[in-house]
C-alpha cells in the first residue's frame, strides 16, 4: 500500500497543480484525494487537497455530487457478470466504482453514492464467481481502517473478498 500511496500522492499534487476547471475535474481530483487520505490522511498533499475542498472546490464538487449518475458504473459492474469475465476488466470495474466512492466520503457526499454501492454489493452477492479472481484485492481493501469504519458503504469490497471462499 505504500506504493500505492506514493502513486496517488504524486497524482494528487499534479492535479492540484493543474486546478479544476469543471465537475468532472473537480470529482477526479475528489477521487484521488480520497484515496490517498483513506491511507494516510495526514500527507501535505491530502491537506492541500482539503483546503481546496472547502475553498475553490467546493461549489464544482457540490455541482459533480447534485449530478452524479451512477448509471455508467453499475452497467460496467454489470457487463463483467459472466463466468468468463477477463479479471483485467472485473478490477477496472470495481476500481471504477471505488474511486467515486472514496471521492463522496472525502466530501462527506455518501448520500451520492450509498445507493450504488448497495447495488454493487448486491449484485457481487448474487454472481460472485466473477469476483473470486480479484478476492484477495478485495481482502486487502476490507482490511483497510477507513474502510472497516464504512462498512455500510464499501460493502462492495468484502462482498468481492467472500467471493473467494
Amino acid at each position: 500500500m505504500v506504493a500505492e500511496l506514493d502513486v496517488l500522492l504524486e497524482q494528487l499534487e499534479e492535479l492540484l497543480g493543474q486546478g479544476a476547471f469543471d465537475a468532472e475535474d473537480a470529482l477526479e481530483l475528489a477521487a484521488v484525494a480520497g484515496m490517498a487520505a483513506r491511507l494516510d490522511e495526514s500527507h501535505e498533499a491530502v491537506k492541500r487537497a482539503v483546503e481546496w475542498r472547502e475553498g475553490p472546490g467546493e461549489e464544482l464538487l457540490t455541482d459533480a455530487f447534485d449530478h452524479f449518475e451512477g448509471d455508467e458504473i453499475l452497467n460496467a459492474l454489470e457487463a463483467v457478470l459472466t463466468p468468463d469475465a477477463d479479471e483485467e476488466a472485473v478490477e477496472e470495474a470495481l476500481f471504477e466504482l471505488d474511486e467515486v466512492v472514496a471521492a463522496a466520503l472525502w466530501c462527506g457526499r455518501r448520500d451520492a453514492v450509498s445507493q450504488i454501492a448497495n447495488e454493487a454489493e448486491r449484485l457481487i452477492r448474487q454472481v460472485p464467481e466473477p469476483f473470486a479472481q480479484v478476492s484477495d484485492l478485495g481482502v486487502s481493501m476490507a482490511r483497510l481502517p477507513a474502510v472497516g469504519m464504512s462498512y455500510d458503504i464499501y460493502g462492495f469490497w468484502m462482498a468481492v473478498a467472500d467471493a473467494g471462499r
